[in-house]
Parts: structure tokens; sequence; C-alpha cells
């Protein structure tokens, strides 16, 4: 394992005991390209694979990675508009509501609600 050796704050440089270092630019670059490959909005990352191949069966690893896609296509589809049994859904419950509110005005205006 490589351990730090200095860092330089004004130059935002990072110097390794193997005589490498890494600046601001790089890291970002590094970074973002070890977490490409994301599936469904969730970062798979080689030791959740690692810790899946070594301990259970690969099936179980492709259940995770259906269910990561499942995960991701639910969050996905959150963000789109109302689907047409949502529609329907609010439209039966203003209608319901409306009807309600009619039935009492002409319930309350022909006397059978007492005033309130």
């Amino acid at each position: 394992m490589v351990k730090i050796k200095s860092v330089d704050e004004k130059a935002k440089i990072i110097y390794f005991d193997d005589n490498t270092s890494i600046n601001h630019k790089d890291f970002l670059e590094r970074f973002m390209s070890f977490f490409q490959g994301r599936v469904a909005g969730e970062t798979l990352m080689p030791i959740d694979i690692e810790q899946f191949m070594r301990r259970t069966s690969s099936k179980t690893l492709s259940l995770l990675m259906k269910n990561k896609k499942m995960e991701g296509y639910l969050e996905g589809s959150m963000s789109q508009m109302l689907s047409k049994g949502q529609k329907i859904a609010i439209a039966t419950i203003v209608t319901i509501i409306m009807i309600a509110l009619i039935v009492f005005v002409v319930l309350k205006n022909q006397g059978m609600i007492p005033g309130m």
C-alpha cells in the first residue's frame, strides 16, 4: 500500500512514497474513470463484486444487478409525468368530490340539512 509522503498545499500536489504524485485535475480524472460503469444510479464498486464472488454464487450477483437496474428504472420513472392509471384515479377522485359538493348544496337548499 502506498502512503502519502508529503502534501504541497500551494501547488495542490500530493507526493507518495513510490515517487509518484497527483494533482487535483489528475485526481478528478482518475476518480471519474473509476466510477464509470454505474448501474441504474448506483455505483457498484469492485469491492462489491469481490464480496459477492467470494461469499456467494454468481446468481446472487446477477440478482443484485437486476435489483439495481430496477431501482434505477423506478427512480427514473418518478420524475416523469403521471401514468394513465394515475390520471384516471385523480380524475375519479375529483369527480366524486364535485358530486358530493353538489349533493350537499342541493340538500342544504331543500332544507334537509340544517343551516350552519
